[in-house]
């Protein structure tokens, strides 16, 4: 729920005021029904409850609008929401939520430099720490009697992506201090051209 949660709030964010319509298009175009495990269909729900809590605001296109004619942005509560979340996906190492570390990095742009450097050293130092302990555990879950066999092959998939990321974290710490990329302060990196902006203010109808 948190990375959905994080997701609709920073493609808000972007893209704000935005109707509901255009905020699911975007979605869609990042694959997250693929990697984040979010049904394209729950989308507007999400953005309500969003809205029902006060980290959105709703704007009313006129009496008997569609879900897709709303349009939404962030609450001041919503503003903070959005961080707390980015930093809690950015700072903490799930090796079971690859999806919340990969929210984060379509949002970084939006923390300085310096703080996400700060982050990936963390996030280094916990999987440097994994990596000592899966030994161990790996062992306990062998010699454990009451666990099946099959159990311990759970278990390497999971050391296995964590060494994955270990390595990746690593380079990715490397490029990002030695200026990759831009973040909140600097100047941009990347500007959308101008036919995806046309593409993004037409307002198709929603669906039925």
């Amino acid at each position: 729920m948190s990375t959905t949660r994080l997701l609709l709030l920073g493609v808000v964010r972007i893209f704000q005021p935005a109707y509901g319509y255009q905020l699911r298009r975007e979605l869609l175009t990042w694959n997250v029904q693929e990697w984040a495990n979010i049904n394209p269909g729950s989308i507007y729900t999400g953005l309500r409850t969003l809205a029902k809590h006060g980290l959105l605001l709703e704007l009313e296109e006129g009496a008997g609008n569609k879900p897709g004619r709303t349009s939404y942005k962030l609450t001041v509560d919503g503003e903070a929401e959005y961080f707390t979340l980015l930093r809690k996906s950015l700072w903490n190492v799930d090796g079971f939520r690859p999806d919340q570390m990969q929210a984060a990095l379509s949002f970084l742009w939006s923390l300085r430099r310096d703080e996400v450097l700060a982050a990936l050293e963390s996030r280094i130092v916990q999987l440097e720490q994994l990596a000592k302990a899966e030994p161990f555990a790996e062992r306990q879950i062998e010699e454990d009697p009451g666990t099946p066999n099959h159990v311990v092959e759970m278990f390497r998939i999971t050391t296995a992506r964590d060494r994955g990321e270990l390595e990746w974290t690593r380079s990715f710490h490397d490029r990002v201090a030695g200026g990759a990329y831009s973040f909140a302060g600097e100047p941009p990196d990347w500007q959308p051209t101008p036919a995806m902006l046309e593409d993004w203010q037409t307002i198709p109808e929603p669906p039925s």
